[in-house]
Formats: structure tokens, sequence, C-alpha cells
């Protein structure tokens, strides 16, 4: 009694086949998951912002400009760095590129968090910029990897949900912590416990993702230079514009420069042999229309976070934990994103993308001719819900058509260059608002209508270049 047939395996091994292949069958799922762990830098920004004001309290002998570098010193090295950041992981491995970034991240959070004054702040958060570009490059690539790529839309669709979750955690956690605990240093603690995660987890799910053939070929090292100095620049040169005003002549300068060394990086990577971002990549025309497509639709979503708490404060007086969960609501609309990427899949992003960049421009409109200096949440409401349509449609939708036909083992540096554009135009979103509102001396509901208006004709211009997105699918 109890033994075993003959030719028959035993129960426990019956068991455990079958929880194996369980597991092997919610692998995509479980490796997108810990590739979407990549969003800490999203979280991690939020709950920066959220902190700002008691870092000045921290610091009262230092000027606000200066504690500024906290955020701009992060943004700076993240834009730069991207590029780099992808083409190395398309030649060492995604996986590897993406833990170590993972890994840095961590570390200079906890340096952040034990930091003695201001300068070891910035160059924590600096560190940690270079972090977050290691794993912005190779994130999205690691998750969608694991999907064919009639399926790349689906995928992409449940990255765009972690990505709004990760937006929704980074001001409520921040907010909390900093009411519990009363200290900002705890409010850098927040990324660790994720990066623990990722780091136990990720070596086990994730694919190495390597390019066989771009593991032969070396960096171009001048390439490096010139993309890091350009990027750098370029990001410097938008972000300071607040303070220095768009006409100085530093701005001026540095602009003009990035220009040049920009100019100088396309020649570059035109003559060499091994070059660091392969220029045709853009006669790939799904990636060169949602490279240009997004260019309106996110300056406008980005413009959108900055302009939002301002007014609603500013404006009409109401508080800051008031405005969290107003900006919470199209964010929690727009996790419908699974849907949408569902119906790109079959169906093609041409239609999504339009129709989300008209929804967004209709959004900006209401509140252009809808808001007055009175509070009022009905005449804020179907603007917000309009917003969170568009950025479900428009907002990963562009990433996931401009991956749409990119091989496997380009997708690191495809999306590296695709997320270096979406850096540097959100940065400039955040530039047109300063200086459409000016200072709080010349606040108003007019100025604030010229910033809807110009966020409306950004959403306009992104659905009228994707009208020339091929109207379906058609994979490599």
């Amino acid at each position: 009694m109890g033994a075993v047939p003959s030719g028959a395996a035993p129960a426990t091994s019956s068991a455990t086949t079958a929880v194996g292949q369980s597991v092997r069958a919610r692998r995509p799922f479980l490796a997108l998951l810990v590739a979407s762990c990549g969003f800490v830098i999203v979280l991690d920004s939020f709950a920066a912002n959220v902190a700002f004001p008691r870092l000045l309290e921290a610091f009262p002998d230092t000027p606000r400009s200066q504690l500024a570098w906290v955020t701009t010193g992060y943004s700076i090295a993240l834009a730069a760095l991207l590029l780099v950041a992808g083409a190395l992981g398309d030649r060492y491995g995604r996986r590897t590129v993406f833990l170590v970034g993972m890994a840095v991240f961590a570390l200079f959070s906890l340096s952040s968090a034990a930091a003695p004054g201001p300068g070891w702040l910035i160059a924590s958060r600096v560190a940690q910029g270079c972090g977050g570009a290691l794993m912005v490059s190779t994130s999205i690539a690691l998750g969608i990897a694991e999907y064919p790529a009639e399926k790349r839309g689906l995928a992409m669709g449940w990255m765009g949900v972690m990505g709004s979750i990760a937006s929704l955690l980074g001001p409520i956690v921040a907010g909390n912590i900093i009411t519990i605990g009363g200290s900002w240093r705890l409010v850098f603690l927040a990324p660790v416990p994720i990066a623990l995660v990722t780091l136990t987890f990720g070596p086990r799910l994730l694919s190495a993702g390597r390019d066989v053939k771009a593991v032969r070929e070396p960096i171009d090292g001048f390439g490096v230079v010139l993309v890091v100095a350009a990027s750098g620049l370029l990001t410097l040169g938008i972000q300071q514009t607040g303070q220095w005003g768009w006409a100085d002549s530093r701005t001026v300068a540095v602009l003009s420069w990035s220009v040049v060394l920009w100019i100088l990086f396309g020649v570059q990577c035109r003559l060499t042999r091994f070059p660091l971002l392969r220029l045709s990549l853009f006669a790939d025309r799904p990636y060169l229309v949602a490279s240009i497509s997004q260019l309106g639709s996110q300056m406008a979503i980005f413009a959108f976070f900055f302009w939002t708490p301002l007014y609603l404060v500013n404006v009409w007086g109401w508080t800051a934990s008031t405005v969290g969960w107003i900006v919470a609501l199209p964010l929690l609309v727009s996790m419908t994103s699974t849907f949408v990427g569902k119906y790109t899949d079959v169906h093609g992003h041409r239609a999504v993308l339009v129709i989300g960049g008209l929804i967004g421009t209709a959004g900006n409109l209401w509140w252009a001719f809808a808001m007055t200096a009175t509070p009022r949440f009905w005449s804020l409401l179907p603007g917000l819900l309009a917003f969170g349509v568009a950025i479900s449609l428009v907002g990963i939708t562009s990433a996931a058509a401009a991956l749409t036909r990119i091989e496997p083992s380009n997708l690191a540096v495809a999306n590296s260059a695709f997320q270096t554009g979406r850096r540097l135009i959100q940065t400039l979103g955040v530039a047109v608002v300063v200086a459409l509102l000016g200072d709080r001396s010349t606040e108003s509901v007019d100025r604030f209508r010229l910033v809807w208006l110009v966020s409306a004709g950004a959403f306009a211009l992104s659905a009228v270049v994707a009208l020339w997105f091929p109207p379906r699918n058609r994979t490599s």
C-alpha cells in the first residue's frame, strides 16, 4: 500500500513540475514587474519635490538657487548619461546595467539621507541621477523583451500602470513620511526597500539582454564625451532659464554650445565605424513619428504637474494636501493603459495617438475658457478627466509605438534615445510654464490661461504628427 505504480511519476515530482511550469508561464509578467521597479525614479522625483520646502528650512543659510541643484543636478546627470547607458546595456547586458543602476541609486539614496550639508546632498543626488540613467535606459527593454512583438503594447500598458502607481505614491509617501517622521532625510530612504526587492529577484527573473554582435563593438569614447556634454548643457540651459532668463548671455551661450555639440555628435555617429547611436534608427517610420509626436504631448503633460499646485494654492488658496488628491485623479484615470495596450497590439497606434492628442487639447481648452479666480471644483473636473484619458492614450503608448519594430538586440539604445528626448522636452515644458507665469507678483488667471492655450497647442501638434504613423503595426 502506498507504493508508486510501475511507470508512474511520484506525486511530489508531478506537483513540483506543475509549479515549475506555472512559474515559467508567469515569468514574462514577473520579469515585467521587476523591470517596472525602475519607476522608483518617478517616486523619488515626486518625493524630492515634496521634501524641498523642508530642505529650505533645514539649510536656511543656503540660497534657494544653490539648493535647487538637489533636483537640477539629478536631472542633468540623468539626461546626460541615458544614451551612454543604453549602449552599455546592449553591449554588456541590460540586466547587469539595470541592477548596477538600481544598486547605485539605492546606495546614494542612503548617502542623501545621511548628508551632513547641502554640498554632500547635491553630490549624492548627482550620483543618484547616474544610477537612474542606467535604470531608465534598460527597464523598458527588459520588461518588454519577454513578450513577442505583437504583444508589446500590452506589456507597455502594464508598465504604464506601474508608472502611474509610482507617480501616485511619490507625493503621498513623502507627505506621510514627513508628517509622521518629521524629517526630510526619511524621504530619501523610500527607494531603498524597492531596490532590495529588485536586487533579490532581478537576477532570477530578468533575461541577460545582451546583443551578441554589439559585445564585440568598442564604445565610441569621443561620442560619449560629445553626447554627455550636449545633453548636460541642453538640460542646464533649459532649467536655468527661470533664473537667468531666455535672453541672458549665459543661456544663449550654454544652449548654443549644446546645439554645436549635438551637430558634432551626429557627424561622429555618421563617420565612426561603431557609433554610439545608429542614425539609421530614425529611418524607421514608427520610431521617428513617435519621437516627434511626443515632443508636444510630453511638454503639455509635464507642464500640468508644475502649474497645477501653483494655480490651486496661489490663486484658489487650496491646501497642499488637497492639491495632492487633485493631481492623483488624472493619474488614476490613466491606469486604463493596459486596455489601450491590448487595443494597439491589434489595431495599431495611430488612432490612439491622434485621439489622445485631441482629447488633451480639449481638456486644456476647457481650462482656458472655464477656469476663473473663483474656486470651483466643477470647472476643474472636466479638464482633469480629459487629461487623465489623454495621458493613458499617449503617455506610454508613444514609447510602445516607437519600439514596435525595433529588434530586441537594439532595444536599450533605441529606448535610451527616445527617453533622452522625453527628458529634455519635459524640462522644456517646465521652463515654458515658468516663462509664461513670471514671478509670484505677476501670477494671474490670465497668465495661467496662456499656459493652458500653449499646452492645448502642444497636444494638437502631437495629434497632427501622429497622423503620419502607419495605420496598423507591421512588426519585424
